[in-house]
């Protein structure tokens, strides 16, 4: 009985980490504190197309690519403004998955020719992750 019970409790852990996608599905990532995201990340799946919509300060800049199997956000901290702005990127699946993460580079005064800042940037401690499985 011990061996079923734990068994199952496995089964509902493995569930809360993973969708599995319909046509159109959404996961909200929720934790960003300790970042540069203004709103919580909403990773979408439509019909095939996997996007990922989130909101920052208007001097953020933002970039994107794949590294490995995760789809890997830079977003770099370039002063404050008292506009926001709507990102919305698209997504690459690997082995029938799609993961994205969030990498926060905090620096005031950003140059971006200088790439010294992103080399003595030091990694946050939290960074917001998402994954989205599908048949």
């Amino acid at each position: 009985m011990k061996k079923f019970t734990l068994a199952i409790a496995i089964l509902l852990l493995m569930a809360s980490f993973s969708v599995k996608l319909t046509d159109n599905s959404t996961l909200v990532l929720k934790d960003i504190d300790g970042t540069l995201l203004e709103t919580q990340p909403i990773m979408e799946s439509n019909n095939g197309d996997f996007t990922i919509t989130f909101t920052v300060d208007e001097n953020v800049i933002v970039s994107s690519s794949l590294v490995g199997e995760s789809n890997e956000i830079f977003l770099v901290e370039n002063g404050n403004s008292e506009e926001s702005k709507t990102i919305t990127l698209g997504l690459q699946a690997v082995d029938g998955q799609v993961s994205a993460a969030f990498n926060n580079i905090y620096e005031s005064n950003y140059d971006v020719a200088a790439m010294d800042a992103m080399i003595n940037a030091k990694n946050p401690q939290k960074r917001p992750k998402g994954v989205i499985i599908w048949d």
